[in-house]
């Protein structure tokens, strides 16, 4: 659409969402969206196309169960087509919006320390809570939208005509099905991490909108904002039950350690800048400082619920 003359914004609207539903749909288009969005009116029209499908869907699941879905994974066959289907249903859902249900009520996931857990979410998508973390799931008719008050969580989003949001840090992640992870540490920061599919990282905290790839990991901080390469598998190792390290100073890793436990490691004097590569149990204090113990020279005790390592002697 990008050589597409400005028009009847709900038009635009109905073949953009067409267009992105698209599982090819790349980075430069999303570009090419975000741009269009931007204009007077666009993200009105376009978040009222989303409304509208949403709506359909709920009437449909609630009138017809043996209904096929409203086609939405057959558009990428015919944009044209799919963008007047769009405009068609957006006028059956003004018909039919009286009887919109309300809105789900907020549900809240919560863990410990050391603990995770894993939520099947009404659409049928996946959320799996890190150690010490908690999210608002905010369901409604026309958004998904999760807020993420502390922790990380991993998210599998599953495909449907209602947008999929994350909110955490000053910032919203826009996913269509994807599968991706988002950490707040304590203090400041936020962290994204697409493993599959495509998210947009928007808002104030973000410095304005990030397209990540799959394998891309954002990391925002003091001002800053960077966009590395990452090892998918690695960056996900949590969900297993290990934390990984790849040549991470002493001092790093006991604070990455510590999220997963009680017993709170503390590296004394110039071994913290030592440094370390290697996956570890999360929450098994002991075996770390004993690892530490065999492969660096360095001496751990323990006293109560802190495990001090320092240089042997």
């Amino acid at each position: 659409m990008s050589g597409d003359k400005a028009g009847d914004p709900l038009r635009e609207a109905a073949r953009w969402y067409a267009e992105l539903q698209d599982e090819a749909a790349g980075p430069e288009l999303w570009r090419q969206f975000l741009a269009w969005e931007r204009r007077p009116g666009n993200a009105a029209a376009f978040r009222q196309v989303e409304a509208a499908l949403s709506t359909l869907d709920r009437a449909r699941a609630e009138g017809a169960h043996k209904a096929p879905p409203l086609a939405r994974r057959r558009w990428p066959l015919a944009a044209g087509m799919a963008a007047a289907l769009l405009l068609a249903a957006l006028v059956g859902a003004q018909l039919v919006g009286r009887d919109v249900a309300p809105a789900e009520p907020v549900l809240i996931y919560a863990t410990g320390i050391g603990e995770q857990e894993t939520a099947a979410l009404a659409d049928g998508s996946e959320v799996i809570l890190n150690t010490a973390s908690r999210v608002e799931i905010r369901y409604s008719d026309s958004e998904r939208r999760i807020v993420l008050l502390e922790g990380q969580a991993l998210f599998e989003v599953r495909r449907e005509a209602r947008p999929f949001v994350v909110a955490a840090g000053g910032t919203e992640t826009r996913a269509l099905g994807t599968r991706f992870d988002v950490y707040l540490p304590e203090g400041e920061g936020l962290q994204v991490t697409l493993l599959e599919g495509l998210v947009t990282v928007s808002g104030d905290g973000a410095g304005g909108d990030v397209i990540l790839s799959p394998g891309e990991q954002l990391q925002l901080g003091s001002g800053e904002r960077t966009v590395s390469r990452v090892d998918g598998a690695r960056a996900q190792s949590w969900t297993t039950g290990m934390v990984p390290f790849a040549d991470a100073t002493l001092a790093a890793a006991a604070d990455e350690m510590n999220r997963y436990s009680a017993v709170k490691l503390r590296i004394d004097g110039p071994v913290a800048g030592e440094r370390i590569s290697g996956s570890f149990r999360a929450g098994d204090q002991d075996a770390f400082a004993a690892a530490l113990e065999a492969f660096m020279p360095v001496v751990s005790e323990r006293r109560g619920d802190e495990i001090t390592v320092r240089a042997r002697d």
